[in-house]
């Protein structure tokens, strides 16, 4: 499923799936609104940090731990499966509330409603929020998992550039809206963050139809 073997097309390929999630307002994203006007734009790259590591314990448990009973035919297509429905259900949402204008960068009251934290406060932040997080959990055991063992039969590098592009849109997207946020928002606008959120979205469509027909091509052998 994946582009190819090329470390540069699998990166930019992660990248670019994982843009629509990234965005998606989550605790992450209430950390950021949080922290940001009182530490700065440095607050991104802190919680992207602890974000990061997290995941790098998760994508390593995937690729070396849980990938003998992942690579199992029956499981693979229960998780095309699941990761289909998945993928259609965020994109859906992503579109409908882009559309209806639902998506809003924070009020200046939102950014005054918590007490501030040091920078190694914010970084446990990173990995607390990602790990209270259902979602976070759904999206690397279903769609996540199945391009990593896809990555991994084609050797580690494919791995490595996979992870390095998924973890790179946290640390892009969560510096910008720290230092957005931190500026009282003049750099970006509701209406731009309703129109990506929906451009994301339909990309999501597009990925939850390719691994649907995984699944019933994995029914059907």
């Amino acid at each position: 499923m994946l582009p190819s073997n090329s470390f540069t097309a699998i990166f930019f390929f992660a990248f670019s799936m994982a843009i629509g999630a990234v965005l998606s307002p989550g605790p992450v994203t209430t950390a950021l609104i949080s922290q940001s006007p009182r530490l700065g734009w440095i607050t991104g790259p802190l919680v992207s940090l602890g974000h990061a590591l997290t995941e790098l314990v998760m994508a390593g448990m995937i690729v070396f731990g849980l990938a003998p009973f992942l690579s199992q035919p029956t499981l693979q297509t229960t998780i095309a499966l699941l990761g289909g429905v998945l993928l259609l259900w965020m994109g859906g949402g992503f579109i409908l509330r882009g559309i209806k204008g639902k998506y809003s960068l924070p009020t200046e009251e939102e950014k005054q409603t918590t007490q501030p934290m040091n920078r190694a406060q914010v970084l446990s932040m990173g990995v607390l929020t990602t790990i209270s997080n259902p979602f976070w959990y759904a999206w690397w055991i279903t769609v996540a998992a199945i391009y990593l063992l896809d990555a991994k039969t084609m050797g580690m590098l494919p791995v490595i550039a996979f992870y390095l592009g998924h973890v790179s849109v946290d640390f892009l997207w969560n510096s910008l809206l720290s230092t957005i946020v931190s500026g009282g928002g003049k750099l970006f606008s509701n209406r731009v963050y309703n129109i990506l959120m929906a451009i994301c979205g339909s990309y999501l469509l597009y990925l939850g139809v390719q691994f649907l027909m995984v699944g019933i091509q994995g029914i059907q052998s």
